[in-house]
This record gives C-alpha cells, structure tokens and sequence, in this order.
C-alpha cells in the first residue's frame, strides 16, 4: 500500500492592481478546486477594475505518510488551510509571469518556501472534500511520538583528561618560585 496520498487540484490565483508607487500589480492565490479539464493555465476567470482572476492550472497535492506531524499541527489551527507556493516564470513556457511551484499540506513546508523571500506563498481555505481525505491519511499513518528529554552525560571536571594534569597546574612559576597571586 502506497504511504503517500495525491490529489490533482486546480489553483486559482488574482494578478491586483497595486496601490504602491514602487508596483504597478502583484499576484496572490486565491483558491484551490478538484482539478478540471475545462480550463487550461492562464485562462481568465472574472475581471474587474481593481483585479483579475486566473486559472494558474493543474497541480498535485501530495502527502507523505513521514508528514503526518506537519499535517495534524495544521489541523489544529483555527482554520486548516493548504499553502499555495508561485514561482515567477523565468523563460516562455508558461503563459503567466507566475506559476505554481507547489501546493502543499504541511505549514513546516510552506516555512521553507517563504524564507526564500523570492516565491509567493500564500495560505488558501482547504475546501472540506480535500481536508476529509487528508484527514482519513493522517488517521491511518500517524503516530504520535512521545517526547523524550534526553539526559545530559554527568561532567566531572576535576578529571584529569587525556592524561594531563589540569592547566593551572602546568603555569611556570615566577623566578622567586612563588606566585604573588
């Protein structure tokens, strides 16, 4: 039996006029949905004057039975989400400025993706036929890992290591033979 779970969502993202002098528009997602044939990456949605919505494409949501952790801790937020991760497109092949990278479960994974500074990564709701299957995948793998606080190993510090005798010992005595400490 596979320990992992996939399921092809469809990632929706919003191109927003910016307020700021220093951006003319930035991009956040929005949404996921079950994956659908009818759209293809970069058709237009809805538009207005303050923004337009994309259909950014198809991707996989993939949860590994060693996350489980990452995904119960997501869980147990106020509101479980799924974080969408969009990397601008450096060369023609998509046809938006931004594509999704990733889409995950795991708020640890989303963490790493955000240090980069150079990605958008974005917490979207997890619409409740996606929470029920990956809640069913933790229930069957997880296991909860008792914390166990390790002991430190006792110091003794007046042993003598590697044979030596302890530093202050081995100080040259002044020329009288005494130290006038």
């Amino acid at each position: 039996m596979a320990r992992e779970l996939t399921i092809m969502l469809g990632v929706l993202a919003e191109k927003r006029r910016s307020v700021s002098k220093w951006a003319k528009e930035y991009w956040i997602p929005v949404g996921v949905t079950p994956a659908s044939g009818n759209f293809s990456a970069g058709d237009e949605l809805l538009r207005d004057d303050t923004m337009t919505r994309y259909f950014m494409g198809v991707h996989n949501l993939t949860c590994h039975a060693a996350d489980t952790e990452a995904y119960v801790h997501n869980f147990n937020s106020q509101t479980p989400a799924l974080f969408v991760i969009l990397r601008r497109s450096e060369d023609d092949t998509h046809p938006l400025p931004w594509f999704v990278h990733s889409v995950t479960a795991s708020p640890y994974l989303a963490q790493d993706y955000d240090d980069s500074a150079e990605d958008i990564v974005e917490r979207v709701a997890m619409p409740p036929e996606i929470a029920g299957a990956i809640m069913d995948f933790v229930d069957r793998y997880h296991k909860e890992e008792v914390f166990k606080k390790r002991r430190r190993d006792k110091l003794y510090t007046d042993a003598h290591k590697f044979g030596q005798e302890p530093i202050f010992l081995h100080r040259e005595r002044p020329a009288g033979g005494k130290y006038d400490g």
